[in-house]
């Protein structure tokens, strides 16, 4: 199993859907094996950037720090998620070269859909002029000119929107382009499996904790191949204890 450290960085108007979308695709990645850090507006502003306003200079600042954060975990070799208005393309370049292996999602969505959306009545106070400086009312949003990434929440549903991040980021070689594993495991356990089914020439990390599995009931005298049959037998014995779903 291989990846690379990267950043998926999620950017549209107040309620495009980043946040869930966000979510969705670490929900993906989380059943692929990957582990995934997230970034979102309300925690980061809460304890990274507490104090600062929505001037653009203070907006600007808020996504540099984050920005500095998600370069680190990404040259650590981390997949992070940010889902964050962003509205400056400026910002967002400087932190794409920043970070490098960076790819840009535009949740692009009508303003009139986000204001109907909007649960806790932000883009009515801002229409009221209750809210200042507020992206796509008193304040411009700018569209990303050459994303990875565009969906269209208001025509596509979350799970749609999320396929379309994970084939670009397989497309990318981020991630490995191929069928989650049955078994939920966390990445760095991952990686010592697959230097151990590497090592002793085991097919995949599958084949070889189905044969640990298999050799653990004294019951494994047999080649490294499981048979297609056999597999399944496994898999529903597992299924039945809870392991797999």
């Amino acid at each position: 199993m291989s990846w690379k450290g990267v950043t998926i960085w999620f950017t549209g108007l107040p309620c495009s859907g980043k946040t869930s979308l966000a979510s969705a695709v670490r929900d993906k990645l989380n059943k692929r094996g990957y582990y995934v850090e997230a970034l979102d507006g309300d925690v980061t502003r809460k304890y990274l950037s507490k104090g600062l306003g929505f001037s653009k200079e203070d907006r600007d600042e808020n996504i540099r720090r984050v920005g500095f954060v998600c370069s680190l975990l990404t040259k650590a070799g981390s997949i992070s998620t940010a889902a964050f208005v962003s509205p400056y393309r400026a910002i967002r370049k400087e932190i794409r070269n920043q970070i490098g292996n960076f790819v840009e999602v535009y949740v692009r969505c009508p303003v009139e859909v986000c204001i109907k959306r909007d649960v806790k009545g932000m883009y009515k106070k801002a229409i009221a002029g209750e809210i200042k400086n507020f992206t796509g009312i008193s304040d411009p949003y700018e569209e990303p000119e050459d994303p990875e990434v565009i969906v269209d929440t208001d025509k596509e549903s979350i799970e749609e929107s999320a396929t379309k991040v994970i084939e670009k980021l397989e497309e990318m070689g981020y991630i490995e382009e191929s069928k989650p594993y049955f078994f939920k495991l966390p990445l760095y356990l991952l990686k010592e499996l697959q230097e151990i089914a590497d090592k002793e020439g085991y097919e995949s990390i599958d084949d070889l904790l189905l044969k640990m599995i298999v050799k653990s009931m004294n019951s494994f005298q047999g080649p490294k191949t499981l048979s297609k049959d056999e597999k399944e037998k496994i898999k529903e014995r597992l299924r039945k204890l809870g392991y797999i779903e």
